[in-house]
């Protein structure tokens, strides 16, 4: 009798075990399962987005262009489009209002954190130190990309999203242009235009528009989306349009208070 209840004892516990390992496969399974699904929302959204914006700011360079050839440039820089059931608003901004880490000078980088970052381990001074000494150490070759400022000592990703908004590099072109202030007033600007507010979507405030960076903004599953891309007007070699597209970032959403 003691044999048969222990291995009674035994088999229970094995079938506990057993139902136990079965959960805990189970709740794996649901959970990448619940993840899969989200990857795919957020892969759907994205092409949503970047279709919607891509044929918004199509829409809105062709505009642009027309009004420059008009004699009327500067002017309509926030423009609003329907495509199919999204609605898409342009925020047109002049590459010359950015920070170019490329070629700023220290106390304009040393400016840039300071506004830009509210709390990192790095003050705005070794910030605008550090990028200065990886541009010296890397020549013409230190910023392809806005993303490369991720390669400075120092830049960690919370900088990066803190400043990204307010940063070109050269090859986006956007020297500071004549009359747009100094680096305070040029991101408070570019900070009002991103909400589609501020003298410059009023077309009250007109540097040189040679070079833009257009974003497009779409609401999408209750919350704001952006597709930047970045233009010059300048025809490509294989392309009868009047401006070229010199970087496309892909769609991602941003906090709604930012963009509203």
């Amino acid at each position: 009798m003691k044999a048969a209840r222990s291995q009674g004892g035994v088999a229970l516990a094995l079938v506990v075990w057993f139902i136990a390992g079965m959960a805990l496969l189970v709740s794996g399974i649901v959970a990448d399962a619940r993840i899969d699904t989200r990857m795919a929302q957020l892969h759907y959204f994205r092409a949503q987005v970047a279709a919607a914006g891509d044929g918004a700011i199509n829409l809105a360079l062709a505009d642009q262009f027309g009004r420059e050839q008009g004699g009327r440039a500067g002017m309509g820089r926030r423009l609003a489009y329907t495509l199919g059931v999204h609605n898409v608003d342009v925020r047109m901004i002049p590459v010359g209002l950015f920070v170019n880490i490329s070629t700023a000078s220290e106390g304009e980088l040393r400016d840039l954190f300071e506004l830009a970052v509210n709390s990192t381990d790095a003050s705005p001074r070794e910030l605008a130190a550090s990028v200065i000494a990886f541009r010296s150490l890397r020549g013409d070759d230190a910023f392809f990309s806005p993303e490369d400022v991720l390669r400075v000592s120092g830049v960690d990703r919370s900088v990066f999203d803190a400043v990204r908004d307010y940063i070109t590099v050269a090859n986006l072109g956007g020297e500071g242009a004549p009359g747009t202030g100094d680096t305070t007033e040029r991101i408070e600007s570019i900070a009002a235009a991103m909400r589609g507010q501020g003298k410059l979507m009023q077309g009250q405030v007109q540097p040189n528009a040679g070079s833009l960076r257009v974003d497009a903004v779409v609401e999408l599953g209750g919350q704001y989306w952006v597709r930047r891309r970045w233009v010059q007007f300048e025809p490509a070699s294989h392309s009868a349009l009047p401006w070229r597209i010199l970087r496309s970032e892909a769609a991602r959403p941003l906090p709604n208070e930012d963009w509203n």
